[in-house]
């Protein structure tokens, strides 16, 4: 071993461990892209997943070279680890039913949540997610540390070569900061939607996506603080001592990260059994959905350049009978009355009024709208193409559909009769 910073016998189980770490999730990678019937909530699972192969390649990298490794390796780990927090918070919006469906329904039935923290309570206003405009300020701080750290992983390399210890400090202040903000908005966001967030059982999940950013983060601050005390490495080594220690001990630990992530992530729910009428994709075709990022810059393009623009009360417009029956007067009610909402028919229809706003012209109206073809819903089977991109496994999804296991049960049933 070059750097003689770790004996052997902790050298080699943390290559080693490592390596199972990645075989794991990899595995459940694959059988995810095998099974590949829901892309959207599929595409999500599998980016979380990914997060422990590259933890254990960069780590294991960290340990058998770490002056290559802190440069070149890190900041990919760095800026992946943040871009999970955003793939979770997509991932519970997902279950939820979409955006619109958590803001223009879901939301209707709580009241504004205060703010967990009294100070920040006294300064900000209570969070009403029925509100496009305090969706958009939780999600922006969320997705406010995605876009921080790529300034922040440049700007550690840049003090590591140049040794500006002064400009370090600060850099490692406001990442604190960014980190915290993020990790406090998506606490908001768990709190005000936690009732129907239970169902789909997130802690697991949460757990899987906040136990290894914590465990990096607070493990290197310890390691640090040991180096700093002389209790690892001596002389010039310090600083590489206290990054290979960190690094062994995330090998050890991805492991039982990567088992957990399976256990939260399960691949067996998509499955023929599971859905024995959907089509699955080709496998080709998943993955490239999974590594394309379409949705990822159209997502960031409409949250932080077109923002209110697009998250605005026209375009997240509730039913009107859904908005008099749940809070009538709520401040996002309010606000919707201050724009230009209206009622009609009692209260059964709603329309808006064009002063003070610039009128949506680009619409088309209903009545000259193209047509719906629905020939293509009479037909019993599809003929295969085999440039289409999906699988009917018609003989694994009858043999285990609910409708065959209930012939099959009362042909049992009936033959149990007449004997």
């Amino acid at each position: 071993m070059d750097n003689k910073l770790l004996y052997w016998w902790l050298y080699w189980p943390c290559v080693y461990l490592s390596i199972i770490a990645t075989i794991i999730s990899l595995y459940t990678i694959t059988r995810h892209l095998l099974n590949y019937r829901k892309p959207y909530e599929q595409r999500l699972s599998i980016r979380i997943l990914l997060l422990v192969p590259i933890f254990s390649v960069s780590c294991a990298s960290g340990i058998i070279k770490p002056e290559i490794a802190q440069f070149y390796v890190d900041p990919i780990r760095e800026f992946y680890e943040a871009f999970v927090i955003y793939t979770f918070f997509t991932f519970l919006t997902l279950l939820l039913g979409g955006e619109r469906n958590i803001i223009t329904v879901l939301s209707l039935n709580h009241a504004p949540t205060r703010h967990p923290i009294p100070l920040v309570g006294r300064i900000c206003k209570p969070i009403d997610l029925s509100d496009p405009f305090d969706f958009l300020f939780v999600k922006k701080g969320i997705l406010q540390y995605v876009w921080f750290k790529p300034f922040y992983c440049f700007g550690t390399l840049i003090c590591s070569a140049w040794e500006l210890p002064k400009f370090e400090i600060f850099l490692n202040i406001f990442y604190n900061i960014s980190v915290t903000w993020s990790l406090y908005s998506l606490a908001l966001f768990w709190k005000c939607l936690y009732p129907e967030l239970a169902p789909y059982k997130p802690w697991l999940k949460f757990l899987c996506v906040k136990l290894i950013i914590f465990a990096s983060y607070w493990q290197s601050i310890i390691i640090q603080a040991l180096v700093v005390t002389g209790k690892l490495g001596t002389g010039n080594q310090d600083r590489i001592s206290g990054y290979v220690y960190k690094n062994g001990l995330l090998c050890i630990e991805m492991v039982p990260f990567a088992i957990l992530h399976s256990v939260a992530f399960p691949w067996n729910k998509y499955t023929a059994i599971s859905i024995p009428y959907g089509a699955r994709m080709k496998f080709i075709y998943a993955l490239r959905d999974f590594l394309g990022c379409g949705d990822l810059i159209w997502d960031f393009k409409q949250t932080l350049f077109v923002g209110p623009l697009y998250y605005n009360y026209r375009n997240f417009d509730p039913e009107a009978m859904d908005l008099l029956s749940t809070r009538q007067q709520s401040g996002a009610t309010m606000e919707r009355l201050k724009h230009g909402l209206r009622f009609t028919d009692n209260g059964r229809n709603s329309y808006w009024v064009e002063y003070g706003s610039i009128p949506n012209k680009g619409r088309v109206p209903e009545s000259i709208g193209e047509s719906w073809e629905d020939d293509i819903a009479g037909q019993r089977t599809f003929p295969e193409d085999p440039n289409y991109p999906v699988v009917h496994d018609y003989t694994m999804g009858h043999r285990y559909s609910r409708t065959m296991n209930d012939l099959r049960r009362d042909i049992q049933s009936r033959s149990s009769m007449a004997c």
